[in-house]
């Protein structure tokens, strides 16, 4: 008994499919021979040969993703609502509307809506086409639609990543102008609805606006209506990607100002890891923008942290070439101090000179400090240009006041210009050779990290509040 029950259930169920789909067929068939009895042609619009088809619209946002600054695009998904009116499908007897089936639309006539700013779009069909019908008894019709589009939007980079975009969506009738359509928002901003609910990943949703306008072809002006709204991107996730970790590097980079100036191999590597480390942020951040032609917020800044790393690094440079100089000259005063301990001669007193050698001073003009005796005598350019350079003054009941007097003197009796200039170059290769190569390094350590600071202050500001 129980089989047959079954089966008997299975064939009831069967019988009432079948009633339904055979209802249903003579249902559309009665509609679409009502529609011909009526003489009603879904080629021809309604009002045709009188006034414009006055199409409304409004909107249902889904949802936005897929911002692509390469691209400059993204991907929308809204629920369009198109309402208008056509006397030709009015009817009596009821004052309710009637919902009928989406693929009734294949046979009624409905507006050649397309979205003219859109790179590719497409219909949802799951599990049928995503449409929808509803008649009105006074033969106002409102068709309704799920669809995809990833739209175009024109960017303006150079404040990126704290820049605030301006993207479009338009509908827009594809083969009627304004003699035979018009398209208006149905409630104005009210038209739209979803948009302040939804939630992006990088970017926060502002204002928006509508409004109506046309397109102007070859092949006249046609109606067009506008969706505009804001998007301002989040910086927080840059701020931890690219901002923080070229700060790091660049105060890494000054960690050198506290290194040994000798130790060379130690303070080259740093130099130049932190070099190539912000080569390599600079790059990645510019394979996820596309290539444009002005600069961006964050290139202005990658690369002046790039110029405060390379400046660190030259700062070594000059610290070493510096501090070679200095070597460099004391060996040749020690040498040349040693050669002038040799250079003695003896008057016919009896008298013990030493040779002035290159210190400037006339040998004849010089006294003796002593007689000849078991001592040494120096003469008293000699002994002061050697202590000088040296950095050792040793006064020792010298007449400082006669030398320098000698040597202005010398200075004033020079007949040629060159020789003046030689004088006054060697006077000031003795003034920067005194530089001491710590003292570079104590100014980099105080000036580098204001300049760095003040940047940051300037840059801020400038791009986060104008």
């Amino acid at each position: 008994m129980s089989r047959r029950g079954t089966a008997a259930g299975r064939g009831v169920l069967l019988g009432l499919l079948l009633g339904v789909l055979v209802q249903f067929a003579r249902s559309e068939y009665t509609l679409i021979k009502m529609l011909e009895s009526r003489g009603y042609d879904r080629n021809l619009r309604p009002n045709f040969n009188g006034p414009p088809v006055e199409v409304s619209f409004s909107m249902t946002i889904a949802s936005i993703d897929q911002i692509s600054e390469v691209n400059m695009d993204y991907t929308i998904t809204i629920f369009l609502r198109q309402y208008w009116q056509d006397g030709r499908l009015a009817f009596s007897g009821t004052n309710k509307s009637l919902s009928l089936d989406g693929r009734l639309a294949d046979n009624l006539w409905v507006p050649d809506t397309f979205i003219p700013n859109a790179k590719e779009s497409f219909l949802h069909k799951v599990t049928v086409d995503n449409r929808l019908i509803r008649l009105y008894p006074d033969g106002r019709i409102i068709y309704g639609l799920r669809i995809t589009a990833k739209a175009e939007c024109d960017m303006d980079l150079r404040k990126y990543p704290m820049d605030e975009q301006n993207c479009t969506l338009e509908f827009e009738s594809y083969g009627y102008n304004f003699a035979d359509m018009v398209y208006l928002w149905r409630r104005g901003k009210s038209s739209i609805s979803g948009i302040t609910t939804l939630k992006l990943q990088q970017f926060n949703v502002g204002s928006f606006n509508v409004h109506s306008s046309f397109a102007r072809y070859e092949t006249g002006d046609f109606p067009k209506i506008v969706f505009s709204f804001q998007i301002q991107r989040q910086a927080f996730y840059f701020i931890l990607q690219t901002y923080i970790p070229s700060i790091l590097l660049v105060v890494l980079s000054w960690v050198s100002f506290w290194i040994n100036p000798d130790a060379v191999p130690a303070r080259v590597a740093l130099g130049i890891t932190t070099v190539l480390t912000m080569t390599t942020l600079i790059t990645g951040a510019r394979q996820s923008l596309p290539k444009i032609s002005y600069i961006k917020a964050i290139d202005v800044y990658l690369v002046i942290c790039f110029l405060f790393s390379f400046a660190a690094l030259l700062e070594y440079a000059i610290v070493n070439f510096q501090s070679s100089r200095i070597a460099a000259a004391m060996k040749r005063e020690k040498d040349k101090d040693r050669e002038g301990l040799q250079e003695v001669k003896v008057d016919k007193a009896g008298k013990r000179w030493r040779s002035a050698g290159d210190s400037g001073c006339n040998p004849a003009e010089v006294e003796p400090l002593g007689n000849g005796g078991g001592n040494l005598p120096l003469t008293v350019c000699n002994q002061v240009n050697a202590d000088k350079e040296l950095g050792d003054v040793r006064l020792n009941s010298l007449n400082i006041d006669d030398c320098r007097e000698k040597s202005e003197d010398e200075l004033k009796k020079s007949a040629s210009i060159g020789d003046q200039i030689a004088v006054v170059v060697r006077r000031f290769s003795d003034v920067t050779r005194m530089v001491q190569v710590s003292t570079i390094d104590n100014c980099a350590r105080f000036s580098f990290p204001a300049m760095f600071a003040l940047f940051n202050l300037v840059y801020f500001m400038y791009y986060c509040m104008y």
